[in-house]
């Protein structure tokens, strides 16, 4: 790809519209909370755009022509997800890990450019859109993002490798595409189960049928003609064959009102379904249960001890779902739940859950943003 030059005006009128956009996003009392999520999310996804188009080309990235107008960038981009993090009001506190992950982020790649760690500073940035995906799928895909269809039409993201444009294109919330990008990979005889696993196309793909497009025909269509591949393993097709059985039988809307004990139940059936959290068999019901507890958290419950159980149900059913070393929420989420409600039968759960999947997960060290709190800690919360 090639990066063309802009003069420092338009990088700067670029922050300018940002800082605006964030500004108008945290003034008003009176605006919506989605409005008060989506205007600094949208600012920040100029200034990522802008930046994330440059690292794609490795040449343009160190060009010393280039240093000040990418450094400014960077320096907005960290601001920014600052800012998001302070103010990112419309959004439940589920999410807070999202906002700390991706300012981590984008500190990183401002430092790694400042000490001419290009590398370094590139890696991160292509590695930043996880967070994206991970926050996207979640939620439900109730109105179309134009920046984010400019922004993969400016970086030509028809001509990268399939797997990076699905990634792109659920982070700049183009649902639809990054359904038929994952679908060309799974249905290509030259894309292997292996490379499939590699990518996270299953989680990504059925994350976001269920979560951002409560769609369960379109998935059911296209795993059919997935398991009839002569070169996938046995293995491989019988999860999706109990993918289908389960999309087939999902109507998440039966759930409303009922949400966070619908959860419970479909978390407890799929764990007694599996036999680690490398079985991927109920991975349809661990998601679907991911959907309906933000659903839950959303309707900003009262009860702390329920919001208790949703935490650790959420992070119970991110263990099974998650394969990202780069984003790993675990370990927040059911932390989370124990504070919330120390002295409640759930949080002894989730102490006892923690403890097993941090001694048997190898949960990477970027999993936890400000870091993870021991396990004797957490306990003495619960006896206190």
């Amino acid at each position: 790809m090639k990066t063309r030059r802009r003069s420092c005006s338009a990088v700067l009128f670029s922050i300018v519209v940002v800082t605006m956009m964030l500004s108008a996003g945290v003034a008003s009392a009176q605006e919506s909370e989605r409005t008060t999520t989506q205007a600094p999310m949208r600012g920040l996804f100029v200034v990522l755009s802008n930046v994330y188009k440059y690292s794609l080309d490795e040449k343009a990235f160190a060009d010393p022509r280039n240093h000040g107008e990418i450094l400014g960038l960077l320096q907005a981009l960290a601001q920014n997800s600052d800012n998001l993090e302070a103010h990112g009001g419309g959004l439940d506190p589920s999410f807070d890990f999202m906002r700390r992950s991706l300012g981590r982020d984008a500190h990183d790649a401002l430092e790694s450019f400042k000490s001419a760690n290009y590398v370094g500073s590139r890696f991160v940035l292509g590695e930043i859109t996880q967070n994206c995906v991970t926050c996207h799928t979640k939620l439900p895909a109730q109105s179309t993002f134009d920046s984010g269809k400019e922004f993969l039409e400016a970086i030509d993201a028809k001509d990268l490798p399939p797997a990076a444009r699905a990634r792109l294109q659920v982070a700049s919330r183009q649902f639809s595409d990054a359904m038929t990008t994952y679908e060309e990979l799974m249905l290509s005889p030259v894309v292997t189960a292996e490379d499939l696993a590699t990518y996270d196309a299953f989680q990504n793909y059925l994350r976001i049928s269920i979560g951002a497009m409560n769609d369960t025909k379109r998935p059911v269509s296209t795993l059919r003609q997935f398991i009839v591949r002569p070169d996938i393993p046995e293995d491989v097709k019988e999860d999706a064959r109990a993918w289908i059985g389960s999309l087939e039988t999902l109507n998440l809307g039966a759930a409303k009102g009922e949400e966070l004990a619908a959860a419970r139940r479909m978390v407890a059936g799929a764990g007694e379904k599996t036999t680690s959290l490398a079985d991927q068999s109920r991975l349809v019901d661990f998601i679907a249960s991911i959907t309906l507890l933000h659903h839950y958290l959303r309707s900003k419950p009262q009860n702390d001890v329920s919001v208790a159980e949703a935490y650790y149900l959420l992070g119970v059913a991110e263990s099974h779902v998650s394969r990202s070393y780069w984003v790993s929420e675990t370990d927040y989420l059911v932390e989370r739940s124990i504070r919330l409600a120390p002295k409640s039968a759930v949080a002894k759960q989730a102490l006892a859950f923690l403890e097993d999947y941090r001694a048997n997960s190898a949960a990477p060290a970027r999993a936890v943003p400000q870091g993870q709190t021991s396990i004797e800690e957490l306990r003495k919360l619960t006896e206190q």
